[in-house]
């Protein structure tokens, strides 16, 4: 029961109650401060826009972290020459956001609006920039010593869009200015030669290797150049890297001599192999530490439907440095052949098989095909076929450009093609970063951090062939229940 006296505020009570709002206050500006100081030590961004507009990639990341010199941006957005194209501010506006998210997590960037002679580095602005063109950027980088380096970039480059509807279809902002600052820098461009002449998939197939070849351009600084082994004696002393992608036809003697004479100089040789076809790379690969097998592997339990030979890998070597951060990772990698390490007792060799298929995967020398339904036969491997395989080898030669040769062989080149890698956004995921990261081993080069996968909860995991059961259970079992169910009641009410 509330008395007269409970509904009158003393003088006890108001001072009761402002000690406890004072209390209240002191608390939650206490939680507040410490939650800032927190996020001042541990700062973090999550990026829930549908654009992705304030994310930025792990290249990006790389080259920020490794920034060594200043490097001043200034912006002109004005847009009043071309007004024609409606997508264009838009275009500046998400070139503002790349910038600002540069300058968010590195000291040596600075990004200015030109607006009048109150700038901040006008005059060092107008000393190296005469001309002012709208929607353009104007990069100056400070590299020490007095050598300054600078660079325009027109925005009008950095996106594809609707001049009518001013929709944005593609920006490709961000590794365009990742790759201007690098060559401000004087980033040495890395040179990588193909062979061809032997039916190989080249970098120049726009419909095969376009998406690759253009990130590793803009991103990694490479250069592709052709080789027609044939007509070389020896492979160019610029060479960081060759690369054999899928060829089809068979290499001279001669041809095979000159790359062993480039792996004994401690060169870089990457290689995938095109299932069942024999090119003479096998002797080579095989005196290396890798034999190729000649089949095609099957898994009925860990692939993508509707083919039991796109391999789901899930089984990667952790004591090699490029299966860095791959636990709990899968790789897509479809026809694929088996690619075995060979044992030698040599300390200069070290061979390390990179990735293996399920428990359940086979090497099927048969024909595969949509209607057949393959199985192991008593002369076929059963279990965790290998089907990438890295060797090192230690040279001595006085004019080796390394003091080891290195070789990766993949046993498909699907991978590396726009059949897998067929957006830029799958650079941002484990299916593209693993591929450029052999490329960063290769021509050493710090690799990407690709975090590892924590799995707090087992999901639920089904084969493929427990998925194929599944598939009738639905389509027909459960049709089929229902119908007896119908007729059975059909029955009893007759009755």
């Amino acid at each position: 029961m509330t008395t007269q006296g409970d509904l009158q505020w003393g003088g006890r009570k108001r001072l009761l109650a402002w000690v406890h709002f004072t209390v209240q206050i002191v608390v939650l500006a206490a939680v507040l401060l410490m939650a800032n100081l927190l996020a001042r030590k541990f700062p973090a961004r999550i990026d829930l826009t549908s654009s992705r507009a304030f994310a930025i990639s792990a290249v990006a990341e790389d080259m920020l972290k490794n920034l060594k010199y200043d490097v001043t941006v200034w912006v002109n957005a004005e847009t009043y020459s071309t007004a024609g194209d409606k997508a264009l501010p838009a275009a500046v506006q998400r070139t503002m956001l790349v910038l600002e998210e540069f300058q968010r997590r590195t000291d040596h960037i600075k990004v200015y609006f030109l607006r009048d002679q109150n700038t901040p580095d006008f005059d060092i602005f107008r000393k190296h920039f005469s001309a002012v063109p709208p929607a353009t950027l104007f990069l100056l980088a400070n590299l020490g010593g007095n050598r300054e380096a600078q660079r325009e970039i027109d925005i009008s480059e950095l996106y594809e869009g609707n001049a009518m509807t001013g929709e944005l279809h593609v920006f490709k902002g961000e590794p365009i200015l990742v790759h201007v600052i690098q060559d401000l820098g004087g980033a040495t461009k890395r040179i990588v030669y193909e062979s061809e002449n032997h039916k190989e998939t080249l970098t120049a197939d726009v419909r095969q290797m376009s998406m690759l070849a253009n990130f590793l351009k803009i991103n990694e600084g490479i250069e592709f150049r052709r080789l027609p082994l044939a007509s070389y004696k020896i492979i160019p002393v610029d060479c960081d890297l060759l690369m054999i992608m899928a060829p089809e036809q068979p290499f001279d003697p001669e041809e095979i001599d000159t790359i062993r004479d480039y792996l004994e100089r401690g060169g870089s040789l990457l290689v995938t192999i095109r299932p069942k076809v024999k090119t003479n790379l096998e002797g080579l690969l095989e005196d290396y530490g890798v034999r190729i097998g000649s089949n095609i592997v099957c898994d009925k339990q860990q692939y993508a439907p509707p083919y039991i030979t796109n391999l789901r890998i899930a089984d990667f070597n952790g004591a090699h440095t490029v299966n860095r951060g791959m636990a709990n990772m899968q790789f897509l990698l479809p026809s694929t052949c088996t690619v075995d390490p060979v044992l030698k007792r040599d300390a200069n060799y070290t061979i390390t098989p990179l990735a293996m298929a399920g428990p359940g995967s086979w090497e099927e020398k048969g024909d595969v095909n949509v209607s057949s339904n393959p199985q192991p036969d008593a002369d076929e491997r059963v279990g965790n076929m290998k089907v990438i395989v890295a060797v090192e080898k230690m040279v001595t030669r006085k004019d080796a450009k390394r003091k080891a040769a290195k070789i990766d062989v993949w046993g498909s080149s699907l991978p590396f093609t726009n059949a897998l890698l067929n957006n830029p956004g799958v650079f941002q995921n484990v299916q593209g970063q693993y591929v450029v990261n052999h490329f960063r081993w290769l021509m050493e080069r710090e690799l990407f951090d690709i975090e590892p996968k924590k799995v707090l909860i087992k999901p639920l995991e089904m084969s493929g062939e427990a998925l194929s059961h599944l598939k009738w259970v639905v389509c027909f079992g459960f049709p089929a229940f229902g119908v007896c169910l119908g007729i059975l009641a059909w029955f009893l009410r007759r009755k």
